[in-house]
């Protein structure tokens, strides 16, 4: 436990020497959510209602932890920093999760930014805010599940890259930037066999305090998040078994 402890503080310190980093992930979302909502509120016809964009920006931004996530660990991989860790008597899931923590708070702090910027366009102050920010803990885990995957079996110069898919997939299958109940057909139903669109919608029901229509789509990110994490531990253990990392 002291050893996975240390990690964690370690990679607290690596994620925060690159300040840049962090502080694009902040501001792209919110300028994307202010430019946007600005933009519907002189229309005749609001065309990104903030109770909907609100929560579609706020689970955008956690796609940056992909970022974070991965390129560090990818780093520590190219830099045999992982491999000296391997003396130390840590498993597999401990390493993994010396990952994981460091990027949670990261992710409800870039959710409450979006949320703080939506009441300046007219979303309503309510106990329902606090529920829209604990719905974003599975699109958190799902996000950093696909970075750790990433970082195991990338370079940190292909981090990127791959990330940059997953940003792109994210935004136009999760219903972010239009309803997909108005899009319907073939892309409708491939985008609601992708967690993404459940991610989104977790976080608009939290919002709207509708709980049940909330959790199953919870749970399907949530499966996905494990189903990532338990993969990128296999292939983790591969490698260092194999002395590839």
């Amino acid at each position: 436990m002291k050893r996975t402890a240390a990690m964690i503080g370690r990679n607290c310190r690596e994620i925060l020497r690159d300040p840049l980093s962090l502080i694009f992930g902040f501001l792209l979302p919110l300028a994307l959510l202010v430019l946007m909502s600005a933009i519907s509120r002189n229309l005749p016809e609001a065309i990104f209602p903030i109770d909907r964009f609100a929560p579609g920006m706020a689970v955008f931004s956690q796609t940056f932890l992909m970022l974070f996530g991965g390129l560090l660990l990818a780093g520590d991989r190219s830099s045999a920093f992982l491999a000296r860790c391997f003396a130390s008597p840590l498993s597999v899931r401990g390493y993994l999760m010396a990952y994981t923590i460091p990027l949670i708070p990261i992710g409800l702090a870039q959710g409450a930014v979006c949320f703080l910027a939506a009441l300046f366009f007219d979303l309503p102050i309510s106990l329902h805010l606090l529920w829209a920010e604990l719905a974003l803990i599975p699109a958190i885990l799902l996000f950093v599940a696909f970075g750790l995957l990433f970082g195991v079996l990338c370079s940190d110069k292909q981090v990127g890259g791959m990330a940059s898919i997953i940003i792109q997939v994210a935004s136009l299958l999760g219903g972010i930037w239009f309803d997909l109940d108005l899009v319907g057909g073939v892309f409708g139903k491939i985008a609601r066999c992708l967690p993404f669109y459940h991610a989104v919608r977790t976080v608009e029901c939290g919002l709207a305090g509708d709980f049940a229509a909330a959790l199953p789509c919870a749970v399907i990110v949530l499966g996905y998040a494990v189903g990532l994490f338990a993969l990128a531990m296999v292939v983790f253990s591969r490698k260092r078994s194999r002395g590839h990392l």
